[in-house]
């Protein structure tokens, strides 16, 4: 537990525990260089954080994909990422090598853990890329490893360990990050039925439901 520093709210601090701390993880595991060109696949409130925090490493251009044109929108609304791309409307692999000269992104950080973006992360990065899963995967994957092992990539991945939490309050009260634009809802504990139903079911744009007190 870590306390909330002066002059800041709980809804300022309140992601530090979980998503952003995750984004954070994946963004460190990609050992991104200053200059690198990086690809987030899934733009969840996940993948969102992934592209703040990956902004920390100075990468030249961070580019985002995804189905739901929403979360893209907000994105670009928010500056968080240089590029948003619709899978649904351009091969994301294609128009990726075509920014980088042929060569692919440096870093492709995955955050939706399903196999085709994984697999999708595989082909895409660049020869001696790495690539960093961190979505929730329900069940076995299998890789095409015939089609990218001669790329000598490296693929990482693992449970976000949260040991990075005192360094991103830090970095909100610096002003460097802010996850604010993630609460799109909020309502009491009564209403947490709908919360589930909206937030899960990706309903009315949302991104985050958060709970406020409860009202009789």
């Amino acid at each position: 537990m870590y306390k909330i520093p002066d002059g800041f709210t709980e809804e300022d601090m309140l992601f530090v525990g979980d998503i952003l701390s995750t984004g954070y993880f994946a963004a460190e595991k990609g050992n991104i260089q200053p200059g690198d060109t990086v690809l987030i696949i899934g733009a969840g409130p996940v993948g969102m954080c992934a592209a703040l925090t990956a902004k920390l490493w100075g990468p030249a251009k961070i580019i985002i994909s995804d189905g739901v044109q929403s979360r893209l929108d907000v994105c670009i609304k928010e500056g968080i990422v240089d590029l948003a791309l619709n899978p649904n409307e351009v091969d994301v692999t294609e128009k990726c090598r075509e920014l980088t000269g042929g060569l692919g992104p440096d870093v492709v950080l995955e955050c939706i853990g399903l196999e085709p973006t994984l697999v999708q992360a595989c082909q895409a990065v660049k020869m001696g890329g790495n690539v960093v899963t961190i979505g929730v995967y329900g069940e076995p994957v299998t890789l095409p490893m015939q089609d990218i092992w001669f790329k000598n990539i490296s693929i990482s991945m693992g449970f976000v360990p949260m040991n990075h939490m005192p360094e991103l309050i830090k970095l909100i009260q610096g002003g460097k990050i802010n996850t604010k634009f993630l609460m799109t809802h909020r309502a009491p504990l009564n209403d947490i039925v709908k919360g589930y139903d909206v937030f899960g079911n990706k309903k009315d744009n949302c991104l985050k439901w958060i709970v406020t007190p409860y009202v009789k």
